[in-house]
């Protein structure tokens, strides 16, 4: 759920890791299958994208915001009449750039919402250097020793299991193996989200605005989708760049996340700027806050202390618009308003989510 919409915070608010030096993915290491996936896809874009399954853009905080380029965004009233306009078809054969990389902004900051402090610590010695060094990026403090944890901390904590967020006696380990058992494919095309995205293409890309902590995007690189993922908090993005490492190295999850391509970058200008059009954008602005906190799951609770719900969801859904893909999905409470107050084209909805989408093409 990437991209942060509370200057001060950062990151998937709109949304939702690894370590310092996340690998990326090696060609040569891609099994029999992904390769064949990958020659096919090469084929029908047309052109060399890069390397799937890797981190694109790790320095934070950032320094300048990219320079918006083109013609004005439309406005929420645009917004509704560009809901039910066709877009052009040849902008579906322009060529994909050879690097994604995007400046984050200038107004990101990597401190946590309210006056909490957040710091970095290793279990093990063999992983001071990581903690260290994703330290300096948060500009956090360094726990040496379990003891150098104050109770008000907002942690991250390396150990042998990965890379984890930790407060108020909850810990979130995010970690796709768990997410395995709805990737069967009787299970996979039964998922609200994938029968929202499908748009009959043969080997459909996907950009994830609000990336979070994967699990969407997972679902869709299950189901075929080549995603971009956009997380600019860089808390979120380590603890997901990190899921992503540990991922590589299984067996089942190794060919679905090398079709998964993790950006720490702001969404929005991203879009502005792809250089080539999506068949989906995927926007999951977080949703508020409840009153009561115990009716909001551990994962949401702890995200919550890094960052806000979304304020600037009207620019937002105009990035993905100008981004003119055939379809976006956004991803609401079952009775939850409208994103920016415009109306979908259709909706789908389940107990617990609702995805509204608004289709292009």
């Amino acid at each position: 759920m990437g991209r942060t919409f509370a200057h001060g915070a950062a990151g998937k608010s709109c949304s939702m890791g690894s370590p310092s030096e996340p690998g990326h993915s090696d060609p040569s290491s891609q099994t029999p299958a992904a390769t064949e996936s990958e020659a096919r896809r090469r084929a029908h874009h047309r052109c060399d994208p890069p390397p799937r399954s890797s981190v694109a853009a790790e320095s934070f905080p950032a320094s300048d915001r990219m320079a918006q380029s083109g013609s004005p965004l439309p406005s929420a009233t645009a917004a509704k009449q560009a809901a039910c306009a066709p877009t052009r078809d040849p902008l579906r054969r322009a060529p994909r750039p050879q690097s994604t990389e995007h400046e984050p902004l200038s107004t990101f900051s990597s401190a946590p919402p309210g006056n909490r402090a957040m710091c970095v610590h290793a279990t093990e010695p063999e992983y001071r250097d990581r903690a260290a060094a994703l330290a300096e990026k948060l500009d956090a403090r360094v726990a040496i020793e379990a003891s150098d944890v104050r109770a008000s901390d907002i942690v991250l904590r390396f150990d042998r299991s990965g890379l984890a967020l930790a407060a108020d006696g909850m810990e979130l380990r995010p970690d796709f193996a768990d997410l395995l058992p709805r990737l069967s494919p009787a299970r996979l095309n039964s998922e609200l989200l994938v029968k929202a995205a499908k748009t009959g293409t043969a080997y459909p890309r996907a950009v994830d605005a609000t990336a979070g902590l994967g699990s969407d995007a997972l679902l869709l690189a299950a189901a075929g989708f080549d995603v971009d993922l956009y997380e600019s908090n860089p808390a979120i993005f380590a603890l997901f760049a990190n899921a992503l490492e540990r991922a590589r190295e299984s067996d089942e999850l190794a060919p679905i996340v090398a079709r998964m391509t993790l950006h720490g970058a702001d969404s929005i200008p991203a879009l502005r700027n792809l250089g080539y059009r999506p068949d989906v954008v995927l926007l999951d602005p977080m949703f508020p806050k409840r009153s009561k906190s115990a009716a909001v799951k551990k994962k949401f609770q702890l995200l919550h202390l890094l960052e806000l719900p979304c304020a600037d969801a009207e620019d937002l859904l105009e990035a993905a618009l100008a981004a003119h893909p055939r379809k976006v999905v956004i991803k609401r409470p079952p009775k939850g308003p409208h994103l920016a107050g415009v109306k979908p084209s259709y909706s789908l909805a389940g107990k617990a989510i609702r995805y509204d989408c608004i289709a292009l093409a």
